[in-house]
């Protein structure tokens, strides 16, 4: 059944609107503002505390299993 663009369930025959970005730029402005709000912090400190948090997540976790190795011998 063809939809109301006449294509099959309303698909447009042209290619839609696209910008070359990989992210709508508006939608980034929206929500870097709005997590800046949020967060209460700079940019540059979320980057840092992020940055932190990928690095020590699987040091964290491998010192555990580690540990735990350890204890069932």
């Amino acid at each position: 059944m063809a939809g109301p663009i006449g294509t099959p369930f309303g698909a447009p025959r042209v290619p839609l609107l696209h910008h070359s970005e990989p992210i709508d730029p508006t939608l980034w402005e929206w929500l870097s503002a709005k997590i800046d709000h949020v967060l209460g912090i700079s940019p540059g400190v979320a980057v840092m505390v992020l940055g932190a948090f990928i690095v020590l997540f699987p040091i964290i976790v491998m010192i555990v299993a580690a540990r735990r190795r350890r204890g069932m011998k």
